[in-house]
């Protein structure tokens, strides 16, 4: 039974103890529950009145002793259903009030194969004119990532599909590793530059691959917008 619901919809791990004892064991008093749950019995007590409060159970007394049993379960679903229904009705006046934010999130790919889907993924959402920068892919030894730049020509294609200009800066050492890529807009440079980042609309990609194959996008369009800025400042030499 997967139990982690129960707190979802607002039950403490002692609740729900209790809730699925009574289940089991009908309508009973205080000490089968004890056996049942573990619990001690001062944590009983508070923590059944508060299944009460919250109508997840009820008791009966019969002479001075308690008596309780659980609420039906089809009975908690229509409770939590009534729930929704009356959040669903508050959202148009949360919605007014709520203030845009720019979304912001990370996501991390591991391995060749994840470095593909996230590029992919990058540029799912391209038009014709968009641009996408780059500033080079590099490691330490370029030569062990030779699957990296064979792959960049096919995802060439699909960037060239989309109808996307593309603008990338490269250390003049790796000038090699460029033969046969398809790209107009390319810079060589001697002097040091940022490098394994891409921009693309309001994402970066990271490629720091010098201790595991671990890359990294971000949606940020402040982000974006500051390398954005950095490329054209370096291209702009």
């Amino acid at each position: 039974m997967d139990k982690e619901i129960f707190q979802e919809i607002g039950l403490t791990n002692a609740e729900t103890k209790i809730y699925i004892a009574l289940l089991k064991t009908g309508r009973t008093t205080a000490g089968p529950l004890l056996r049942e749950t573990g619990l001690q019995n001062s944590t009983l007590h508070k923590t059944l009145h508060k299944l009460v409060s919250k109508g997840y159970a009820s008791f009966v007394i019969k002479g001075k002793t308690h008596y309780y049993q659980a609420a039906d379960p089809e009975t908690i679903m229509k409770f939590i259903k009534e729930k929704e229904t009356r959040f669903e009705s508050m959202l148009p006046e949360l919605k007014v009030l709520q203030k845009p934010i720019e979304k912001q999130e990370a996501e991390v790919f591991e391995g060749f194969k994840g470095f593909k889907n996230m590029l992919y993924e990058f540029i799912k959402d391209g038009e014709k004119g968009d641009e996408y920068l780059f500033f080079s892919f590099y490691n330490k030894n370029p030569d062990d990532f030779d699957n990296v730049y064979n792959f960049y020509k096919d995802f060439e294609k699909e960037r060239k599909k989309l109808g996307i200009v593309v603008k990338g800066i490269a250390p003049s050492k790796i000038k090699d590793k460029f033969k046969g890529r398809d790209i107009k807009n390319l810079v060589f440079v001697d002097f040091l530059v940022l490098l394994n980042i891409s921009v693309f609309r309001d994402k970066v990609v990271f490629t720091p691959w010098e201790d595991k194959q671990i890359s990294f996008m971000i949606y940020s369009k402040q982000l974006a917008e500051s390398f954005r800025q950095y490329f054209y400042s370096v291209w702009n030499k």
